[in-house]
């Protein structure tokens, strides 16, 4: 479930891979932690930590996305000397705007059972315009992480304290499970290169049904705090997960090898997911202003901004949106740590490859005048992109190689060809309306820095000053964006006016 962006005639529509990203990246640092996920701290690893290791297994689990089939996910588990592995493969298949998509991830963990540290992981995504692998090795106590995006690799060097303990949280509640039971750990992501907080709870004991048969069920909630995601499984009273959710979207169920990777029928996710407004609105690409009032925030308010004025009302949400004034005055020179997060590169935004400097710099010429350059590079992402559906993470690379993807592929490219020639640059997310769909489709977008503010830039509907309909969810990098997930099935429009 990612927005796809395509065109019929003159008229953009909206919806673009950027929704199934984030449960790709939600999927790599979410639920193929909690297969077995995690609690405490390297220094609570004990030698006898052997004898509490769950007994090997292999389960298979369905994958359901706003209530339709989209993949399976296998889960391994197995150790033999002095190492414990933990191993997911997940493949999904998602139909939108008349394409199916996929996309495959796989990951394995290794680690020592004698003192407990992480000392190997591997991550694999691969879908049609091609794969992001990341290893990682132990070197004393960091890890040596490579990353491959777009045919480059590059190498860092991570501090981790993710262990063995961490990764038998769930298991460990299966023993005396009592509401209000407790834990915390630490988990590695390996897409984003950081360290998480995982706070886990017993929220009940109770019964219910899995494969048409009741079940004694501890419920546990997972909060990652630094994504403002819950997650929420069903364990029985072995330990083994039977059900995990996120928000009221994502489902990922125990289920027998050949149910779960059984898809009976294919639906369109990205209509089946469009937030209604009360009435169609006319020219959305010309529109300057609009006011909404919207529920299903859940407490946490959107993010404000001169373009997005967002105020707590009864409730619910009111948001007073404006299209961005004309940008003025020539490109700018940022010395020091100014903007530096958003000019410098990363394993997935490449602005410092020589063939992305090349491109950005053959694209502006000698254009020195800011509006004219965000003109040019937004031009240039919009016909230099093929639409096509992509639900994999994007990074700038490929997408200049492949010429291939959705609005977040449009979005990072844009923002990587911006930073390449010292302008900041950043990925917004959130919602646009999407005239085919009567509705706000899930969409991402960019943002640049000039003359002191940050102004919305669309490169996927060729709009160098976005209309007024976006409405930002997140920015920043995945972690960020990834909080959206929580919002998916839930927004609602009660109001609008123009």
């Amino acid at each position: 479930m990612e927005c796809k962006c395509i065109w019929i005639g003159a008229d953009a529509l909206g919806w673009d891979g950027m929704s199934m990203k984030n449960i790709a990246v939600f999927l790599s640092i979410g639920f193929m932690a909690c297969v077995l996920p995690a609690a405490q701290s390297v220094a609570k690893v004990e030698p006898q930590i052997r004898d509490e290791l769950p007994p090997a297994f292999e389960h298979f689990y369905g994958i359901y996305l706003n209530g339709i089939k989209v993949g399976w996910m296998q889960s391994r588990f197995s150790h033999v000397k002095n190492q414990a592995s933990f191993q997911v493969n997940l493949e999904a298949s998602v139909a939108g705007m008349g394409q199916v998509s996929k996309i495959r991830l796989d990951e394995t963990r290794k680690y020592d059972i004698q003192n407990g540290r992480l000392e190997e992981l591997q991550f694999v995504q691969a879908s049609s315009t091609g794969a992001v692998r990341i290893l990682g090795q132990r070197e004393g106590t960091q890890m040596k992480m490579r990353i491959s995006a777009g045919g480059q690799t590059q190498e860092k060097r991570v501090s981790t304290q993710e262990s063995l303990w961490d990764a038998l949280a769930l298991y460990r509640f299966r023993e005396q499970p009592a509401v209000g039971q407790t834990e915390q750990g630490q988990r590695f992501d390996a897409s984003m290169l950081r360290n998480m907080q995982v706070d886990y709870r017993v929220e009940s004991i109770e019964k219910r049904i899995f494969a048409g048969i009741e079940s004694k069920a501890i419920k546990v909630s997972a909060k990652y705090k630094d994504m403002g995601i819950i997650e929420t499984s069903w364990l029985d009273q072995e330990g083994k997960v039977l059900e995990t959710q996120v928000g009221g979207f994502f489902v990922a169920r125990l289920e027998p090898e050949a149910q779960a990777k059984r898809l009976d029928y294919v639906q369109d996710l990205l209509v089946s997911a469009v937030v209604k407004p009360p009435k169609p609105i006319r020219h959305s690409v010309v529109l300057n202003n609009l006011e909404l009032l919207m529920d299903g925030f859940g407490g946490n308010l959107p993010p404000a901004s001169e373009r997005q004025n967002v105020k707590a009302e009864n409730g619910k949400v009111r948001l007073k949106l404006r299209r961005d004034s004309p940008i003025q005055g020539k490109l700018e020179s940022f010395p020091g740590t100014k903007m530096k997060e958003f000019l410098e590169a990363t394993p997935f935004v490449q602005s410092n490859n020589k063939a992305l400097v090349k491109t950005a710099h053959q694209v502006i010429g000698k254009t020195k005048n800011i509006h004219e350059i965000v003109h040019k590079l937004t031009r240039f992402v919009y016909e230099h992109v093929e639409d096509e559906y992509v639900p994999a993470y994007s990074n700038a690379l490929e997408v200049l190689n492949s010429r291939r993807g959705d609005c977040t592929e449009h979005s990072v490219l844009f923002v990587a060809l911006a930073r390449a020639i010292g302008l900041p640059a950043r990925v917004a997310v959130g919602v646009a309306y999407w005239p085919p769909g009567k509705g706000f489709g899930w969409h991402a977008w960019s943002e640049v820095y000039a003359q002191g503010r940050w102004i919305s830039v669309d490169p996927t509907w060729n709009q160098a000053i976005a209309d007024a309909t976006h409405i930002k969810l997140a920015g920043g990098g995945p972690a960020e964006q990834a909080r959206i997930v929580m919002l998916l099935g839930q927004l609602r429009i009660d109001e609008m006016s123009f």
